[in-house]
């Protein structure tokens, strides 16, 4: 397996596409009927049963390679529907998690049985097809953890393996080959070519609902003479051991149940299923058979029409299902915990009530959004790009930090990071050079906010051959590029923005969230200053904040818009404190209550 061919973006979505085909072959065993006796005892659709076995098999891959990524866990989590195992870059793989995973791992795979006695009904083959999609997610998965071939395919290679038992037998012939042509492939989806015209018919046959979706066959096929002669033989070599294992674990399967009383034969089935892998090295060699035991068995298994389902891997079934729900419950209270503590901090500061009252509408509507989504109902496209307008020092930065952690939160990115630029972070003085500096900056970017400060200054006309209008033209195709995984801030004064966003018509298109921070009232900037003195260890008499108070009262005009809010009291702190420093210095034995307050006579401009 070759790695580094695809982007983790694009294995995001290979993932997805793969996952959602699967997520059709459940819903073709609903509408058939084949689902009603697994949803009495499971009490579950089969999407959801899906979204369990997927995650399962996804984390005993992920675990059996070791050095779990975060990737990983971001792609176990987002690529089925649902998150049952509430799985995410921040989750700690603890026993419980591992136990659970493993338990659902080794279970009879109910979706491959049912699927195999579809095709036997129907005269379909839609298990080669869910293998084939399950083992390209895999792959997906795999991927993104590179320098670990050698695991990766010994892993895959035994679970197809393990899977490969509820395949009818018509292609057990070229299981071997085909999960070769798998794990060797340079590209996902690649296999030996398998009698194209053959399975073509097969897929015309296809009856229900799966034939009017018209599925394409997730894999393409590649010429047989593209393996190499090596290639070739290790098949060959590899094609009869692997068969020779699977017929003698048929034989032990056949001896054990001959051996058992029928009223024990379901438990005895399922006790075979979630322990075959570890059984697999004590069976007998088909050769041991005669022509009338192997038929008698080919008979057996044809007959076995009916999925059964016994009280112990109920049991264990329900007992996962239930630890998932409780896990789930205790991943959303904490998840709600972590969004009110971020707008706790939000509420915290300072003045900005309008601005408040916008980031929570728009969490709000992020909210019902995701509520209209799980309950499929259709929705207009959204915008998260912002234009964050007002003068400097009015808390822009502050708040576009917060958003990007509380979006992190409610799914919307995935990193939750801020980067900041401005104009020299974007336009370079050569030709060709700005779209290049844009695009790096980008890339910092993804999964998070790009903060563009003073973004008007991108607008220069008075300048001849500015790079500016580059750097936005580079800006909106990238923005329409990563439209999934990219928020973009634009600030700075309310006219100038103005001004910027008319330079470019894909900027008014994409920006339509307006956010005004209003100037600090002269009573704000001394409460943001007690906040400053407390973050300081420090604290301030009232005689000292009245003094303040005065000073900036007598601001007028020019000086008081070269203030600059809350950068101008930082500034006026700053001069503060260095004041009680040249007055402590000059007495003989400070104690510490001196050493912590700051006293009317420090107030000097």
């Amino acid at each position: 397996m070759t790695a580094g061919i695809y982007t983790d973006e694009q294995l995001f979505e290979l993932g997805k596409e793969n996952y959602d085909k699967l997520a059709l072959y459940c819903q073709t065993l609903e509408t058939s009927g084949f689902w009603d006796k697994a949803r009495q005892v499971m009490q579950q659709s089969s999407t959801e049963v899906l979204d369990m076995y997927v995650q399962s098999v996804l984390m005993n891959l992920a675990i059996h390679c070791g050095n779990v990524l975060d990737s990983q866990l971001t792609f176990i989590q987002t690529v089925p529907i649902s998150n049952p195992f509430a799985i995410s870059s921040q989750i700690t793989i603890d026993e419980e998690l591992k136990n659970d995973t493993e338990k659902m791992y080794h279970m009879p795979p109910i979706l491959i049985q049912l699927c195999s006695l579809y095709d036997k009904e129907k005269g379909a083959d839609i298990t080669e097809y869910f293998l084939d999609g399950l083992l390209n997610i895999l792959l997906c998965m795999a991927y993104l953890n590179t320098g670990k071939d050698a695991k990766i395919n010994e892993f895959i290679q035994k679970y197809y393996n393990k899977i490969s038992y509820y395949v009818n037998d018509k292609t057990q012939d070229e299981h071997f080959r085909y999960i070769f042509g798998k794990i060797s492939g340079d590209e996902i989806g690649c296999c030996i070519k398998q009698n194209i015209e053959e399975r073509k018919k097969k897929r015309s046959a296809m009856a229900g609902p799966l034939a009017v979706a018209k599925i394409e066959r997730p894999i393409e096929m590649l010429p047989e003479d593209a393996l190499h002669t090596e290639e070739k033989k290790k098949i060959q070599e590899s094609e009869k051991h692997s068969k020779k294992e699977n017929r003698q674990q048929t034989v032990k399967d056949l001896q054990e149940q001959e051996n058992t009383q029928s009223d024990q034969t379901d438990h005895t089935n399922d006790e075979k299923l979630l322990s075959e892998d570890s059984n697999s090295d004590q069976t007998l060699d088909i050769s041991q058979l005669s022509k009338e035991e192997r038929e008698k068995r080919e008979q057996e298994l044809s007959e076995k029409e009916e999925l059964e389902i016994s009280a112990q891997a109920k049991e264990q079934f329900l007992q996962v299902k239930k630890r998932i729900q409780e896990r789930e419950q205790r991943e959303k209270e904490a998840h709600e915990k972590r969004i009110q503590e971020l707008l706790d901090e939000l509420n915290s500061l300072v003045g900005l009530a309008n601005v408040k009252e916008e980031i929570q509408s728009l969490i709000n509507l992020i909210k019902i959004r995701k509520l209209r989504s799980q309950m499929n109902i259709p929705e207009m496209d959204m915008s998260y790009h912002m234009v964050f307008t007002g003068s400097p020092g009015t808390g822009k930065t502050t708040v576009a930090r917060l958003v990007a952690k509380i979006y992190k939160e409610l799914g919307i990115l995935s990193d939750g990071k801020v980067i900041e630029t401005d104009r020299s972070g974007l336009v370079a003085g050569y030709v060709g050079q700005t779209a290049m500096k844009v695009h790096d900056i980008v890339e910092q970017a993804l999964g998070g906010i790009l903060f563009i400060d003073e973004a008007y200054s991108l607008v220069n006309p008075d300048v001849p051959n500015d790079f500016g209008s580059e750097a936005i033209d580079a800006l909106v195709k990238l923005m329409e590029d990563h439209r999934d995984n990219l928020i973009v801030i634009v600030a700075g004064y309310t006219e100038e923005m103005k001004t910027f966003l008319k330079s470019n018509t894909g900027l008014i298109s994409r920006f339509n969230k307006f956010i005004e921070f209003r100037d600090y009232t002269k009573k704000e900037l001394v409460e943001i200053l007690e906040v400053m003195t407390k973050d300081a260890g420090l604290k301030i008499e009232e005689s000292a904040k009245k003094r303040v108070l005065n000073i900036l009262y007598h601001k007028k005009g020019q000086e008081w818009a070269e203030f600059g809010n809350a950068r101008g009291i930082r500034n006026f702190f700053e001069k503060i404190v260095m004041n009680q420093a040249n007055r402590l210095v000059k007495m003989e034995n400070p104690q510490k209550e001196d050493l912590i307050t700051l006293k009317k006579e420090d107030v000097v401009v």
